[in-house]
């Protein structure tokens, strides 16, 4: 029995051992003859089939496309709240406090914490802040404000009229240092409740409304500090505003300060959660911040990074414009230059157009008064024709400078930039008539100190900014022509300064026309400077920003007029039908 299972088992293995060859090759005959011999019969055709294949592709994935095309035609991107504005800044801050203002970052920082009775729009009309309202007297020497209501601190406690009178009493106490106690000389306050505060002026200030401006102080937080301490104030480095944003983080070492949204703000709470300052070295730096995507705005553009700054996508250019001139002094009572023929003729002579385009490559308006185009009295009337070459020697030859006696002059300005570009295109400019000049460029610090104060040059050519209203008494009245007073060219007219100082004081706008065009006309003929070019700013920021309107500046911190509404982030809705 055994012997007969063990033959049936072998004999059905050596069948299956059969039937398996016989399969494999079966299978192989078959892929050799079906299927590999197919594929080797189409190799003529293969590439065409793969290129349909590849048409196919295409042809699905630009259907994709399209389909997202025409869904996206039917909406629209929105701006939507949310996200952080990182602007890239130069410089560094050690003080956040307005009633010490330290520099022009200093200010831009300030400008988003705190809040003053009145602002600037990008008109450069004041218009209502923390105050709603006011009235001013028949006299023009009393101011009453009259504050919005509810207005409360970062900190939750509510602001009023006593911060007002602190703030002004803190800049005029002299303990505190505050560079803001000239414009708020003889000026009186007075508090009638929470709600109304009274400034007395000692005579009519016709601009005065610009000083109101000024960024109010928590008188919570300050009262208890020595205005002499006030420097060293903790509150310098975490402050407490009304204004948009507070800070989250002060860290000017680690090159950052993070203002967060103030869910408090009269305004209703910003768009935007944050707005970080990310410190730089210089404006080169600023611009590289911007294309390694550290930051979402480079800042200004300087006319010197124009070329850098075009070869950079994704920006938006946002053109203001500064109530800045670029000004050519003369010290008027010292050497050759005492001479108003002399000057009459320096001034006539200068290709202003060449100036500003070598100094800002366009960035800029030539002007030739000290009064600016759209302000009150502005007239070109009184500006003396221009003087070609040949007709500025030849009044040069009747002056009494010939080349036999040529004029030597010397020139002292800022380093590093536009006012020194500026400068070597006048020295360029004065070399063609025969004058030589002596070219100084310095630092601002010694610029200030060893030149510009002591009055210590001959021609300086220098930046000013003249601020919203006419009002150029401390630039041009005789009272002012010694330090601090900034008449830097010691200019001195009894017709100037009568027009000067009845200008300041009326507030009639025909009045104050006539007093202003009498003065442009004096100071025409006397020529104490040259005026050459208004000052433009330019603010490039990612196209992906929303809610920035251009306009007029007084001062650059005044870009962030409307910051509140401001956005960086959008999204895509249907187009309503």
């Amino acid at each position: 029995m055994f012997n007969y299972l063990r033959f049936r088992y072998r004999r059905a293995l050596r069948r299956l051992r059969r039937d398996t060859r016989t399969l494999r090759k079966w299978a192989g005959n078959y892929i050799d003859r079906h299927i590999w011999g197919k594929w080797h019969q189409l190799g003529v055709v293969r590439r065409f089939l793969l290129g349909w294949f590849g048409v196919l592709a295409v042809g699905f994935v630009g259907l994709t496309q399209q389909i997202n095309l025409l869904n996206r035609a039917a909406q629209v991107a929105v701006p939507v709240t949310g996200g952080t504005y990182s602007e890239a800044a130069v410089g560094t801050v050690t003080t956040l406090n307005p009633v010490l203002p330290e520099s022009e970052l200093s200010d831009d920082v300030n400008r988003l914490i705190f809040s003053g009775l009145t602002r600037f729009n990008n008109q450069r009309q004041v218009v209502p802040d923390l105050a709603e309202r006011w009235e001013v007297s028949s006299d023009g020497r009393t101011y009453t404000f009259y504050l919005r209501p509810g207005v409360k601190w970062q900190d939750g406690v509510p602001f009023t009229a006593a911060d007002v009178a602190f703030t002004l009493t803190a800049i005029q106490n002299p303990d505190s240092r505050s560079p803001l106690a000239s414009s708020w000389q003889g000026v009186k306050v007075e508090t009638r409740g929470d709600n109304v505060v009274v400034f007395t002026l000692p005579a009519p200030l016709a601009s005065f409304m610009d000083s109101t401006t000024l960024e109010i102080v928590p008188r919570h937080l300050l009262e208890s500090i020595d205005p002499s301490q006030l420097r060293e104030a903790d509150f310098n480095h975490h402050p407490i505003g009304t204004g948009p944003f507070m800070v989250k983080t002060f860290a000017p070492a680690a090159h950052e300060i993070t203002l967060a949204a103030n869910s408090r703000y009269y305004g209703g709470r910003p768009k935007l959660d944050e707005f970080t300052f990310r410190l730089y070295d210089n404006d080169d730096q600023a611009l590289d911040a911007y294309a390694q995507h550290q930051v979402i705005s480079p800042g200004r553009i300087r006319p010197e990074q124009l070329g850098h700054r075009n070869q950079l996508a994704g920006l938006t250019d946002y053109n203001f414009t500064l109530p800045e001139e670029a000004v050519l002094f003369f010290h008027t009572t010292d050497g050759p230059l005492a001479d108003k023929t002399l000057r009459g003729i320096l001034t006539q002579a200068l290709n202003r157009p060449k100036i500003l385009d070598q100094a800002t490559d366009g960035q800029g308006v030539v002007v030739t008064q000290p009064i600016l185009p759209g302000q009150t009295g502005y007239t070109n009337a009184s500006a003396p024709a221009k003087l070609n070459i040949a007709a500025a020697k030849q009044a040069l030859a009747a002056d009494g400078w010939t080349a036999s006696k040529p004029l030597k002059l010397n020139l002292v300005t800022q380093s590093g930039g536009e006012l020194e570009r500026a400068a070597q295109e006048i020295k360029r400019q004065l070399a063609t008539l025969g004058v030589q000049v002596a070219l100084t460029a310095t630092d601002a610090t010694t610029l200030q100190q060893t030149y510009m104060r002591p009055r210590n040059f001959q021609m300086l050519l220098y930046g000013i900014n003249v601020g919203p209203d006419p009002d150029v008494y401390s630039f041009w009245h005789s009272s002012q022509a010694q330090d601090p007073g900034v008449n830097l060219s010691g200019y001195a007219s009894a017709d100037a300064d009568k027009a000067l100082e009845a200008g300041r004081i009326k507030t009639d706008p025909a009045l104050r026309e006539a007093k202003y065009t009498a003065f442009l006309k004096a100071w025409n003929a006397d020529a104490p400077a040259a005026v050459l070019y208004q000052t433009g700013y330019q603010y490039a920021v990612s196209a992906d920003a929303d809610g920035i309107t251009p306009g007029r500046l007084v001062v650059p911190s005044d870009r962030f007029y409307g910051v509140e509404r401001w956005t960086i982030k959008r999204r895509w809705v249907d187009i309503k039908r």
